[in-house]
């Protein structure tokens, strides 16, 4: 709960003594007027949610019951008290399994701001659904260094692309400031984000806000039929398609899951294309936002899962994609087969790959592992012959590298790692920072530098110099 919701709980809960007798009626009535005026404020004001259903009803419980119940026997007035008690206890329960949660607040100079825009390929066509021809559409949320302003904050996602669980999500608000002017300066560098396979553009707000704050533009993007739920202009929602999952093996034989995961990151790779070229487009029109503040042939890619296979791939499409991260994915598409010949930076979580489990009577087990011991050898072949960065993060699970792990203090419900998740962000925005600032903004960066690592849950491999010294 935030601090005004917190008082209203509080105050709501002298309705509750005046039932049981410790105190005059007429102040549980008073006390639920004012917790009542506190608590439209505070919805008013930062909005609703459903988390707080519960203590809504145990305030009209307590001024229904007061009023009414007034005259009547202490012992009628016990059965609501003890009902309003209950309610107060749920909604302290759910909001802490489900809370507010908090951004961690960007590091950099620069003030952010955030627009969502609509993109249609004017090549490309539709291929995941049958029917008409439709050309391939998507949704890019930009982040970028802004100017201070009065426009107020953006909220974590819209109405229309949350579900009902997660419809709390649209009144929790980040640091970005929804259609702020830009910053003065620049051309600012683009970074383009793909999320999971099934995520959203939003997923890692933490990381695109914080590296906004530094100077960088940044477009995440929503990719039709894979990501979701995407809310276009024109009030159409798109869910996630019927497409296999990528990690799911066990109706599909390992050329068949790579299969799917080649044709998919190539078409993802050609929205990052998409979104690139409308910034390149827009730093040109001088009805633009973006008009002379964007430096699209200075690009990077960054993705967590199988947005980090999108992000390599993009990379080794677009020459103007001078650097990726990928963020614990597998490696599909050209990068897999032939490798990146471009600065490259691989992240993956505590979870070491047991080749015994080859033999394992699950198929699904038997089938990741041997697609994760061809991706490790994929990965450690590129670096070994156009160099790169390699590092687990000890303590660290796959969900680390995304939000998720904020959305609750139970690491069971969101699947997080032993490692703290703010320590985890911390690491992953550092080293995501120092590498793109050093090879699109040519800045010194240490961490990159094996004898000068701060994180003690990093195992860090350079193989620039590793390559180096075996040459």
């Amino acid at each position: 709960m935030r601090p005004l919701e917190i008082i209203g709980w509080l105050i709501a809960l002298v309705p509750v003594m005046a039932l049981l007798g410790v105190i005059p009626v007429s102040v549980g009535i008073g006390a639920s007027l004012v917790a009542g005026c506190v608590l439209v404020g505070s919805a008013l004001w930062m909005g609703a949610y459903w988390q707080l259903l519960p203590l809504y009803l145990g305030v009209l419980l307590g001024a229904a019951g007061l009023v009414l119940l007034k005259q009547r026997p202490q012992w009628q007035r016990t059965l609501p008290a003890l009902a309003i008690a209950c309610l107060l206890v749920a909604t302290a329960t759910v909001t802490f399994i489900l809370p507010m949660f908090r951004l961690p607040k960007p590091t950099g100079p620069y003030a952010v701001g955030t627009r969502i825009v609509h993109l249609v390929d004017p090549v490309r066509m539709e291929t995941h659904v049958p029917g008409p021809p439709a050309r391939r559409e998507i949704m890019v949320q930009i982040w970028y260094p802004a100017a201070p302003s009065g426009q107020h904050l953006a909220s974590y996602r819209t109405r229309r692309e949350t579900t009902w669980l997660s419809s709390y999500m649209d009144v929790l608000w980040t640091h970005s400031y929804m259609d702020a002017p830009l910053a003065a300066g620049g051309p600012f560098p683009v970074l383009l984000f793909n999320p999971a396979w099934g995520g959203q553009r939003t997923q890692n707000t933490y990381q695109t806000e914080d590296l906004a704050s530094h100077g960088f533009i940044v477009a995440g993007i929503d990719h039709p039929y894979n990501s979701g739920p995407m809310a276009f202009p024109d009030g159409r929602i798109l869910h996630v398609g019927n497409s296999h999952d990528i990690a799911d093996f066990h109706d599909t034989t390992l050329a068949q899951q790579i299969a799917i995961g080649d044709k998919e990151v190539r078409i993802q790779a050609g929205d990052d294309i998409l979104a690139l070229n409308y910034l390149a487009a827009a730093n040109s029109d001088p009805r633009s936002p973006w008009f002379q503040h964007v430096d699209a042939n200075n690009a990077g890619a960054f993705g967590h899962s199988f947005g980090g296979a999108v992000s390599a791939q993009a990379s080794y499409q677009d020459a103007r994609v001078k650097a990726a991260v990928n963020e614990d994915g597998w490696m599909f598409g050209d990068v897999s087969t032939y490798g990146l010949k471009k600065p490259y930076m691989v992240m993956s979580d505590d979870s070491p790959i047991d080749p015994a489990k080859l033999h394992s009577a699950n198929v699904q087990t038997r089938r990741e592992t041997e697609l994760n011991l061809r991706d490790e050898a994929n990965m450690r072949k590129t670096l070994e012959e156009f160099g790169g960065y390699f590092f687990p993060i000890l303590g660290a699970k796959h969900n680390d590298f995304r939000d998720r792990v904020l959305y609750s203090p139970l690491r069971r419900l969101t699947e997080a790692g032993s490692i703290s998740p703010q320590r985890a962000h911390r690491i992953i925005e550092d080293y995501t920072l120092q590498f793109f600032s050093h090879y699109l903004l040519n800045r010194p960066a240490p961490l990159l530098t094996e004898s000068r690592n701060p994180y003690k849950e990093v195992q860090f491999e350079n193989w620039f110099a590793k390559n180096a010294l075996t040459r």
